[in-house]
């Protein structure tokens, strides 16, 4: 199926994109009293925006461990927002939020070039934003497309032709039909992962609104602010803007939740997600995220409830409401925080489910809702729930086999996208990685947060792969034209690093096919010294290619693939091994 081709735009009065694609994703047509004062305030901090352009190009992440290495593979698209591993292929794929998938090459000197294997024209996403991999190689994608205030998503599904194979039959999931996604505050369907089983996806639909609030008459949609369940079997389901719909026919995984930009799993299976706070300084959130349960949204943000649900409220008077914010400032800018009679109430017939508190000792700085002065969690000796304010923490991966060593092992870890001033104004920084260790209890957790990493570019997508995490930034944030793809290499115990080295084989080889002969599949294993490009051809007794089984980058290690030859003659084929240096050739029988 093709969607409108209608893509992520600029608002023609500004020309700007918004500074935080989470958040605020872009600015679209909307209230021109909102417009005409952040023009205003745009031209006020044009030095600024200057200032960080210029230290965008010269950003290095530093770590703040000796045993914790960082480099520079390359330098990607201005539309990057993830990064994500196909478990059957091995290979690392960057999204463009321009429609484009990126398979990000190795070269021998450790830097990465990135190649276009995947557009709109194929898939039929416009605008991806997620991505995620079945064991087979099966891709997930979500997307958007928008008009005005109505938009569309879409779910679809890539299967490989041969494991391994990087030609892939398209189709479509899930559509939606089309619905308020929002005014300003946008967040739109984003994070998409499989369940256990691998029959369901559990899809982020992020909140119309910053924190509830009236734009237009409308607030939150049917199909906003809430987790799907979608089946990895299913067909061109017509998702409709109803909640109760949703529910009833068993689409509805979560309630309550503001933005979840991305999922993980822990190893012990448990799924969280970190959350995005509003405009206010409200503590940012990482999730337990549990089937059934609402996390409290619009009433409930980082264990605070919503001031705007409560009469009388004066936003002016708001000690958690900065000058500064979009939904701060004087006169006219109070344009999401106001009196607001016909807020909806709280449902008393719900329990809320609160987030992870962090024990600190990072991130954990918090405003006093009396005085308004800035205070440290863990130096008080309390927690918070869970995140500093702002800091737009938007990506999550797991030691799920805990390799790591010592007080790495088994953790989470995460990035932060934010450089606006309203985290500067918190005493603390963004535009990390850290590390959150989580302890569980009967029915909780709780998380220990330590900075690991400083320094990065709005950072946006997150993966791990063994020891080594990649983090791509974008250049969607306005102060960063130069985005790039950073290697992250954390310490393993001696134990796990002699065990990995014993399973590396020592040198190229090519197996004999098994069955053989065959009919109508047959396997082919060879194994890879060194991380390498790798190409495995088939050809028949002329010499003539009639199959390319493997055409990428290989970690080093054991690999196998999968030919179905259901649609060929019986005789003899041939099968090339080319990998660096090595190659090698192999004879098999095709007998029907």
């Amino acid at each position: 199926m093709r969607i409108s081709r209608t893509r992520w735009r600029l608002n023609q009065r500004l020309e700007v994109i918004d500074w935080s694609l989470i958040h605020n994703c872009f600015i679209i047509d909307g209230d021109a009293a909102m417009y005409s004062h952040r023009f205003k305030r745009l031209i006020c901090h044009l030095p600024l925006l200057l200032f960080f352009l210029l230290a965008s190009l010269h950003a290095q992440p530093k770590s703040r461990r000796s045993d914790i290495t960082i480099k520079q593979l390359g330098v990607v698209g201005n539309n990057a927002v993830r990064i994500k591993r196909d478990p059957a292929s091995k290979r690392l794929y960057i999204v463009q939020n321009n429609g484009l998938i990126q398979r990000v090459n190795f070269g021998a000197g450790g830097s990465a070039t990135f190649t276009t294997v995947y557009q709109p024209a194929q898939d039929s996403v416009n605008a991806p934003l997620g991505i995620t991999f079945g064991p087979d190689g099966t891709m997930y994608l979500t997307g958007n497309d928008s008009t005005g205030i109505i938009g569309t998503a879409l779910v679809v599904k890539g299967v490989p032709d041969t494991v391994g194979s990087e030609n892939r039959t398209w189709s479509v999931i899930a559509r939606t039909v089309g619905y308020r996604y929002g005014n300003i505050y946008n967040h739109r369907v984003n994070a998409i992962i499989l369940n256990h089983t691998g029959d369901s996806l559990y899809v982020n639909s992020g909140a119309a609104t910053d924190h509830g609030e009236l734009h237009n008459g409308f607030r939150e949609a049917g199909l906003t602010s809430c987790i799907w369940k979608l089946p990895t079997s299913g067909h061109d389901i017509v998702l409709q803007d109803n909640r109760e719909w949703l529910r009833s026919n068993g689409y509805l995984f979560a309630e309550g939740i503001r933005n979840t930009f991305d999922f993980a799993y822990a190893g012990n299976g448990d799924l969280f997600g970190p959350e995005n706070s509003d405009d206010r300084d409200d503590p940012e959130e990482l999730n337990w995220l549990r089937e059934g349960h609402h996390y409290g949204f619009p009433w409930r943000i980082g264990g605070d409830n919503t001031p705007q649900q409560y009469t009388p409220y004066d936003p002016h008077t708001d000690p958690l409401l900065s000058k500064n914010a979009w939904g701060g400032g004087n006169g006219l800018l109070y344009v999401t925080y106001s009196e607001d009679s016909t807020y909806p109430a709280r449902p008393d017939s719900i329990t809320f489910t609160e987030p992870i508190p962090n024990v600190g000792p990072d991130a954990d700085k918090f405003r006093d809702t009396t005085t308004g002065a800035v205070k440290d969690a863990s130096q008080l000796g309390i927690t918070m729930t869970t995140f500093t304010p702002h800091l737009s923490v938007d990506g999550i991966v797991f030691d799920r086999d805990s390799i790591l060593a010592g007080d790495l092992k088994g953790d989470a870890f995460v990035i932060s996208f934010s450089n606006s001033s309203l985290i500067t104004a918190m005493n603390d920084t963004s535009q990390n990685l850290m590390a959150i260790a989580l302890t569980k209890n009967d029915t909780s957790y709780t998380a220990r947060v330590t900075k690991l990493v400083t320094g990065f570019n709005s950072p946006l997508g997150i993966e791990m792969v063994g020891d080594t995490l990649y983090v791509v930034e974008t250049g969607l944030q306005y102060s960063n034209n130069s985005p790039k793809l950073w290697q992250i290499v954390l310490p393993t115990s001696p134990a796990t690093s002699v065990k990995e080295k014993q399973n590396v084989p020592v040198s190229f080889a090519l197996a004999q096919n098994y069955p053989n002969p065959f009919n109508p599949a047959t396997v082919i294993s060879y194994q890879l010294a060194v991380n390498s490009f790798v190409s495995i051809k088939v050809y028949d007794e002329l010499g003539r290619e009639v199959a390319r089984l493997v055409n990428g980058d290989q970690t080093a290690g054991n690999h196998s693939v999968r030919w179905n030859a259901a649609n060929f003659s019986s005789g003899v084929y041939f099968y090339d091994l080319s990998a660096g240096n090595f190659h090698a050739v192999r004879k098999m029988v095709l007998m029907k």
